[in-house]
């Protein structure tokens, strides 16, 4: 499959590059801009042209865009499958007993613990009771 798709990007990268090699103009062409909007629309005319490269861009990205998600699938997974690891191992209420503050990650603010529990700790924020999850906590002291 990746191989599929990294010949489908080479072959959408080489026609955009014989297309500009095509149609690439040494300069600019200021008579162009001087045709009437008629002459100046179409398959030949200057709109025309942006549309075509724009379709061939848009080809490329696509192809080069499929090419990078099915590179970066088992990355994913593997990361994925290590953050359900450490959800199912952590134990915060072993790991931090007896520390009275902990760093909440969302506004590095230091907050104080009213309770520990296994993946979670419940702590004072504004002056009301809040629940952070093991995934926002930076430390504790």
């Amino acid at each position: 499959m990746s191989e599929q798709l990294e010949a489908r990007a080479a072959a959408a990268r080489a026609k955009l590059e014989a297309w500009d090699e095509r149609h690439t103009v040494k300069g600019f062409d200021h008579g162009m801009l001087n045709l009437s909007l008629r002459a100046r629309n179409g398959k030949t005319g200057i709109d025309g042209l942006a549309r075509q490269r724009a379709e061939l861009q848009r080809a490329v990205d696509t192809a080069e865009a499929k090419l990078r998600r099915a590179e970066a699938a088992p990355r994913l997974a593997a990361e994925k499958a290590a953050r359900e690891t450490v959800h199912a191992t952590i134990d915060l209420k072993a790991l931090h007993a007896g520390k009275a503050e902990v760093l909440w990650t969302l506004n590095g603010g230091w907050l104080k613990v009213i309770r520990w529990n296994k993946k979670s700790v419940t702590v004072m924020m504004a002056g009301e009771r809040d629940t952070i999850p093991h995934t926002q906590i930076g430390g504790a002291r």
